[in-house]
């Protein structure tokens, strides 16, 4: 059963409400999905590009550690893995939202 609601109630989500907005819970510019697929592609890209100047760093003889090298391609093949991951997804419930559609 639905009970009623009392005036007490009604304030206290009215000042809810306009505590959240003093807050600053408005809203924000957003990017697009699009945007933030482009941004990660980006990201990988350049940590590819990082990794491959230190190798090439490396094979010049300048002053570079091996670890430092290790990191940034382990970091490099991190962001590949997780944007294939990503990729993967979406091809998975692209398929499932034709599959429903058929």
């Amino acid at each position: 059963m639905i009970e009623a609601v009392q005036a007490g109630q009604i304030s206290n989500i009215t000042e809810l409400l306009q505590s959240r907005e003093m807050i600053g819970t408005e809203k924000t510019e957003k990017g697009s999905f699009g945007t933030m697929l482009t941004d990660l592609i980006q990201d990988v890209d350049n940590k590819q590009k990082a990794a491959d100047l230190s190798i090439k760093q490396l094979a010049a003889g300048e002053n570079i550690s091996v670890q430092e090298i290790v990191m940034k391609l382990e970091e490099a093949d991190i962001t590949f893995q997780l944007m294939k991951e990503i990729r993967d997804k979406l091809v998975s419930a692209y398929k499932e939202i034709m599959s429903m559609q058929s």
